[in-house]
């Protein structure tokens, strides 16, 4: 599977602005031969906590139809990060994918809102893991925080062998995403995507968007601009989780009760 990763300087609360930008970076992707491109957490408005002036409706989202529009159009999948929820108590922080025909294949809402930047205060915390299939591989989608949380990423992956994790993580904690992507990657046995923004908004961005193998092994990375990265994700992870079974070996029934002790 060929994968864009999409670093996008997005504009800041200007969904047109950022869309235009990105179709350029769409139209570049499909020319490289990619099955997928793949954009950061809200990709075209920022990190934005005013939920009302970000959300749009669902079935009724003019992201989602650029974006078939646009999958269409270029016969590329595309992966993109959402808000819905405008006149709600609280908004969905989503993260969706659409194939080549512009079919909805999975619609993540995050797990884990970001409680130490105030997001748990705006946004509803999610309730269920997605994953899906495409071109023969099995996806999984998380949302920036959530990488701090390698339960889920143990349950996603009894299925998923490629997870993409898209985020807004600022520079003065990059060295932790690139570590956790890496630990994610290894401790599952999966290819592991994760795709940053960058830029000047409610903070400072350098990207440092990666792909990372199932060995832990840095595919490729691109840092403090604004660009499309092409990896190619291999299809080794079935081998090695046949070869070196980790999972065979998790104590889950021991953990749960070492949990409720």
């Amino acid at each position: 599977m060929r994968v864009a990763l999409g670093q996008l300087d997005m504009v800041w609360e200007d969904r047109e602005a950022s869309i235009t930008k990105a179709g350029q970076m769409i139209k570049e992707a499909a020319e490289s031969g990619c099955d997928v491109i793949v954009f950061p957490e809200m990709s075209f408005v920022g990190f934005s906590m005013d939920v009302d002036k970000i959300a749009e409706t669902e079935g009724a989202s003019e992201t989602e139809e650029r974006m078939k529009a646009l999958a269409r159009k270029y016969k590329i999948a595309i992966a993109y990060g959402w808000v819905t929820g405008k006149g709600k108590k609280k908004g969905k922080n989503r993260f969706r994918f659409l194939d080549d025909k512009g079919k909805c294949l999975g619609d993540y809402v995050k797990i884990h809102p970001f409680t130490y930047g105030g997001e748990a205060e705006h946004y509803e915390k999610g309730e269920h893991i997605v994953v899906f299939s495409y071109k023969g591989r099995e996806i999984a989608l998380f949302i920036c925080y959530d990488l701090r949380f390698p339960e889920i990423f143990q349950i996603a992956s009894k299925r998923a062998e490629v997870i993409f994790v898209i985020a807004n993580w600022p520079a003065s904690r990059i060295t932790q995403w690139e570590v956790l992507l890496r630990a994610r990657a290894i401790e599952t046995q999966s290819y592991v995507v994760g795709v940053n923004c960058v830029g000047d908004r409610d903070n400072h961005y350098s990207g440092c968007s990666m792909a990372v193998d199932c060995m832990g092994n840095i595919l490729g990375k691109i840092a403090s601009k604004e660009g499309i990265l092409v990896c190619d994700l291999e299809d080794r992870a079935r081998h090695l989780r046949e070869k070196f079974n980790i999972k065979s070996d998790r104590r889950q029934d021991l953990y749960q009760r070492l949990e409720q002790a």
